[in-house]
């Protein structure tokens, strides 16, 4: 699990989650498409040299607007079959501490049972860390411009 405190609304963070314009600023040019409906399909995907490229998917399973964006997720590049027991689930909860300050805390889990599942787990922790300093950037900037 990891907690980061930002000094923006959770409707800024919550638009920089989801919102495909923003999100590719701090997910390595990933952007999600999804009609952010109860289980509705999440598609992970980034644009290189022209090419649209499907990066990662899987299912909402929770969406509170400004408050909490659950989802499975399948990343191809894993080499694992594309079926229920390959995909992980990421769990991202927004708590406004008090006007102007969210604190975001992400939870990546279900790795128990799959190849080098400690090695996967702490790579996603790795590759997390860096989205949510990418994350806390973008919405304390946007932040900053509506402010503006």
């Amino acid at each position: 699990m990891r907690t980061m405190l930002v000094e923006a609304e959770a409707s800024t963070i919550w638009k920089a989650l989801t919102r495909p314009e923003l999100t590719k600023l701090y997910m390595n040019g990933w952007m999600p498409q999804s009609s952010w409906k109860l289980g509705s399909e999440v598609v992970w995907m980034d644009h290189v040299e022209g090419t649209v490229n499907r990066r990662g998917w899987g299912t909402l399973r929770a969406c509170i607007p400004e408050r909490r964006l659950r989802y499975t997720l399948y990343r191809p590049d894993s080499k694992l079959p594309d079926e229920a027991p390959s995909y992980t689930t990421v769990d991202i909860v927004l708590d406004e501490e008090r006007s102007g300050r969210t604190k975001v805390t992400l939870w990546h889990g279900d790795f128990a049972g799959l190849p080098n599942d400690v090695r996967r787990a702490r790579q996603a922790g790795r590759e997390w860390v860096e989205a949510l300093v990418g994350l806390k950037r973008v919405a304390e900037e946007q932040e900053g411009k509506m402010a503006a």
